[in-house]
């Protein structure tokens, strides 16, 4: 049992200070009746009726005021504590500005402040409610009820507050929130400028607890909670959009440095630092010139001088940078400028973009086109040296047929023959250079050329020189021509020797390898897809580097017995073939040529040998047409020798003019395509239009590219080349001729 002393005191200190005030006024009142009363008793006075009228109004009036003072005084503590409770929770809330960390502050100050044991605060996501923060249980109060009361419509419209008692059965309070004692709950909209953002949900003990002042309490926190959501969902758009910056700053593939007037790096994007392989902490502080190549600083500082004292950004300015490992890095400069409040400029966002690949593409481009002028130059010189040669040699053979075996001229002819050959080889060299020459692209095993293009080399080579093959398991077959893809090969394995004059090692690998479009796009003839590389590496003493662009180039040469045509002749076959070459080399290291040939689907076929074949003769009338008169009239001799009757005309028009007037007695036509007056397509085209059947051979210095290229390749009966054998001209003559007339012609 408590004492009266003790209970009294307990009763006073749950009393506020006002009441606690009313409570000494209104035993002040009872102790001055009470003495009044006393001191009548004591005096022997009697007590009138007005006296006991006064006394009893006095107190009445004093127990009332303190009734009243003590009813007003509770609801001012009330609001007082509410304000309290309403200023905690705003204080809480707007402290923090994390989403995550506004929630759990406020359902945590809420449940403290109403009381109630538990709460939950979800957040509208799309279509669905999602519950982002809980306090005094783990269970998700919407996630419990039906779908029907999961609608998000039904939380989000207005306030909501239902009762259960745990004894009943009624079904609106879940039986699994009972299991903690829960018999009320009650929810409210929370609100963002944007509009109804989620929803605040409280459950308590106390079955009547949740009065409507209690309601409008509850309300007044839940929009102090949607303010400071508001301001959470802000902040996170700010935060989120200053990632996206920070992101596309790092991540741009540009290079991004932000500078201030005294030339100071004050910012680096992380594609930068990675661009020029420097940590990003080492390059904030380095002036922006120290970036460039030596001979580039003192320009770049002057110009960026300038744009700080004129206020003019720098607009597609060219520049090479340097790399933390002295590799170039050439780039275009662009930049933005930051003023101050006084129109001066204090800082600069410079933007380089990296055009490294673009300048090696242009100059890949240029080489290209230089190595293409410079062909179509060689295919000229080699057209009209063919036709020299096509004289010098039709008239050693002539000659030789004439003179006879026992004759003392026949060992000239021979030399006169065998010069002419080499010449002739020459020249094809310069057409294969040039891409005029007859092509045959059949599946070629590059296996099988490396070792005959192997046994051929090894006789020219001193013991000094080791030969090493590194051949891949699959199938190596290539498209294209195996005579000039071995003479291609040959040149490169004399290149590797003559870089290797003290001795070293040759090797050749192989591999099926893929070329992607970016590698395809730097070589104009190139398609992307599956190529056969060949690899020639030598321990030599490498190219320099101030040579290296010309190394492709007809008749340049650092070799005092060179022609200056071997590397020319391998980049035209390979350009031929579609396919490509590449160089890596490092001067007193070595030198590694790769070259990558399409990839053939079909299988390489064995190669047969042709028979030795007698020359065939002829009665037949066969018109020349050839602009070169030596050449015209030792085919004439020679074809007069095997019965042949030859008619000459030296133009286009000429030819045109002389079939024209006697069509019925020529049986073929020999057409040169380089004339004057009249080129040879353009008469072709004509004699056709005389007589479609007419049998045309295309007799040219340039190779058979010369007519595969033109409208009328489908329509040419045959083609020689120049310098051509006496057996070469009789043979196709009379090919075409047997063609035409399905028998042996007229044969002699």
């Amino acid at each position: 049992m408590k004492g009266p002393s003790r209970a009294v005191r307990e009763f006073i200190s749950t009393l506020g200070p006002v009441e606690q005030a009313q409570v000494v006024a209104s035993t002040a009142v009872v102790v001055t009746l009470a003495t009044i009363v006393t001191a009548m008793i004591v005096t022997g006075q009697q007590a009138r009726l007005m006296d006991f009228i006064s006394v009893l109004a006095v107190g009445t009036i004093g127990f009332t005021s303190v009734y009243f003072s003590l009813h007003y005084s509770r609801q001012l503590d009330e609001q007082r504590r509410q304000l309290l409770a309403l200023n905690t929770i705003a204080e809480a809330v707007n402290r923090v500005v994390n989403l995550h960390e506004v929630l759990q502050t406020a359902i945590e100050k809420i449940t403290e402040m109403l009381p109630v044991s538990t709460g939950w605060i979800y957040l509208l996501e799309g279509n669905h409610l999602v519950l982002k923060s809980a306090k005094g249980t783990t269970l998700d109060f919407i996630a419990l009820h039906d779908h029907s009361l999961a609608a998000p419509s039904l939380w989000l419209n207005q306030p909501r507050v239902e009762r259960e008692a745990r004894g009943a059965a009624e079904g609106r309070i879940h039986p699994a929130l009972k299991e903690f004692g829960i018999q009320f709950w009650a929810s409210i909209p929370l609100h963002t400028i944007d509009g109804t953002a989620g929803t605040l949900i409280v459950a308590g003990e106390n079955y009547p607890m949740f009065t409507s002042k209690q309601a409008e309490l509850m309300e007044t926190f839940g929009n102090q909670i949607s303010v400071a959501l508001n301001n959470a969902l802000l902040f996170e758009r700010v935060r989120a959009s200053e990632q996206r910056y920070a992101d596309l700053f790092e991540n741009a593939p540009d290079l991004y440095v932000s500078v201030n007037r005294e030339h100071s790096i004050v910012g680096c994007n992380r594609t930068g630092a990675e661009l020029l392989g420097y940590p990003k902490d080492r390059i904030l502080g380095l002036p922006l010139e120290a970036l460039f190549a030596h001979d580039r600083q003192a320009p770049v500082a002057s110009v960026i001088e300038k744009m700080f004292a004129e206020g003019k950004a720098l607009r597609d300015i060219e520049e090479q940078m340097r790399r933390h490992d002295g590799r170039p890095l050439n780039v275009i400069l662009n930049s933005t400028l930051v003023f101050d409040e006084r129109g001066r400029t204090v800082n600069a966002r410079i933007v380089a973009r990296d055009i490294t690949e673009r300048k090696m593409m242009e100059g890949a481009i240029l080489h290209a086109q230089k190595i293409d002028s410079i062909g179509n130059l060689a295919g000229g010189i080699a057209h009209d040296f063919n036709n020299i040669l096509a004289a010098i040699l039709g008239s050693a053979s002539v000659m030789r047929r004439r003179l006879g075996a026992r004759s003392n001229m026949g060992k000239y002819v021979e030399i006169i023959e065998s010069s002419a050959r080499r010449g002739s080889a020459l020249t094809r060299q310069l057409l294969t250079f040039a891409r005029k020459t007859e092509t045959i692209i059949e599946p070629v095993d590059i296996h099988q050329v490396i070792q005959e293009t192997i046994e051929l080399f090894r006789r020219s080579v001193t013991r000094g020189i080791s030969i090493r093959t590194v051949l891949t398991t699959e199938p190596a077959t290539a498209s294209g021509d195996s005579g000039q893809i071995q003479q291609a090969l040959l040149n490169l394995f004399l290149n590797a020797r003559d870089a290797m004059p003290t001795g070293g090692t040759l090797t050749i690998t192989t591999e099926v390898t893929a070329a992607d479009a970016r590698t395809a796009s730097q070589f104009s003839s190139v398609r992307p897809g599956l190529f056969v590389a060949i690899r020639v590496e030598d321990t030599g003493h490498g190219i320099p580097p101030q040579i290296q662009n010309r190394i492709f180039e007809p008749f340049f040469t650092t070799k005092d017995h060179g022609t200056g045509l071997g590397l020319s002749v391998v980049y035209g076959v390979v350009q031929n073939h579609g396919g490509f070459i590449t160089m890596e080399t490092t001067p007193g290291h070595g030198t590694t040529m790769t070259v990558y040939l399409p990839q053939a689907l079909a299988a390489a076929a064995g190669r047969a040998r042709a028979r030795r074949k007698r020359i065939p003769r002829g009665t037949e009338q066969i018109l020349m047409i050839d602009d070169e008169l030596s050449v015209c009239e030792v085919a004439r001799d020679m074809l007069t020798e095997q019965g042949y009757t030859v008619h000459l005309a030296h133009d286009g028009e000429a030819g045109v003019e002389f079939y024209r007037s006697r069509q019925g007695m020529i049986d073929l036509i020999l057409l040169d395509i380089n004339m004057p007056v009249m080129g040879g397509k353009e008469a072709f085209d004509l004699l056709r239009a005389l007589n479609p059947a007419v049998p045309i051979i295309i007799v040219t210095g340039y190779g058979r590219e010369a007519v595969e290229t033109s409208t009328f390749s489908s329509e040419v009966n045959g083609f020689i080349q120049k310098p051509f054998q006496f057996d070469t001209l009789a043979t196709k003559i009379r090919q075409v001729l047997d063609g035409r007339t399905g028998t042996q012609g007229k044969p002699h």
